[in-house]
């Protein structure tokens, strides 16, 4: 016998990357883009298949919150903006295109190796952006039991969550270079309903395609 989660008061977490933005490939934490026409349908086809939710929780950056509030208004749902699932911020190399081999390429490869001891410039530390990121998650758990919830964020706010429930080192640069979280891919997390349950990951990354290139 199939069950659901209003039947069983599982809590359902989806986690949704915003689409592709409107703007060059770049390094974009705090820097407030939209979502390109592309990178909108990407999110109409992933979340064409999500239904029965009760909550959609969305970062306050414009990638996120535009689509979430059509959506939230599509379900007839309100929105609730969370700020400490935004994405972090990069500091003074946030907005940087990637093409652009400027003197803070050097330090921003040693980022990438080794994010948890090279903080950007005026920026946010992988630790502090971790720390905020699980408290906002714990609150949202606490908050949303019981409930089907759609998460619309961003992939380093994803991987820290997958880091936290997986006990993975998310001090690692290998856990960001190794861990594909793309453009509208949707992530699932499942608590069980009885007391000390530990969430479960039923899949990571799925693409917005995904149906359409497996199941037609």
């Amino acid at each position: 016998m199939t069950t659901d989660v209003t039947e069983t008061n599982v809590t359902q977490f989806d986690l949704i990357r915003h689409g592709q933005i409107d703007g060059p490939p770049a390094l974009y934490g705090r820097t407030d883009v939209a979502l390109s026409r592309d990178g909108w349908q990407q999110m109409l086809q992933q979340t064409s298949h999500l239904h029965d939710l009760d909550n959609i929780i969305s970062s306050p950056l414009r990638r996120c919150q535009n689509f979430a509030q059509e959506l939230a208004s599509d379900h007839e749902l309100s929105l609730q903006i969370e700020a400490g699932i935004q994405e972090c911020d990069f500091g003074e190399w946030d907005g940087i295109k990637f093409d652009d081999h400027s003197q803070q390429w050097p330090l921003m490869t040693s980022f990438w190796q080794d994010p948890d001891h090279n903080t950007p410039p005026q920026g946010e530390s992988l630790e502090t952006f971790h720390n905020r990121v699980i408290t906002t998650w714990q609150s949202l758990c606490k908050q949303h039991s019981g409930k089907n919830n759609l998460l619309v964020c961003h992939g380093g706010v994803i991987r820290q969550i997958l880091a936290h429930i997986l006990r993975t080192d998310w001090r690692s640069g290998v856990w960001y270079s190794q861990l594909q979280i793309g453009h509208a891919s949707l992530t699932r997390i499942i608590i069980p309903a009885y007391p000390e349950a530990k969430p479960s990951v039923a899949f990571i990354g799925l693409p917005a395609d995904f149906a359409h290139n497996h199941f037609e």
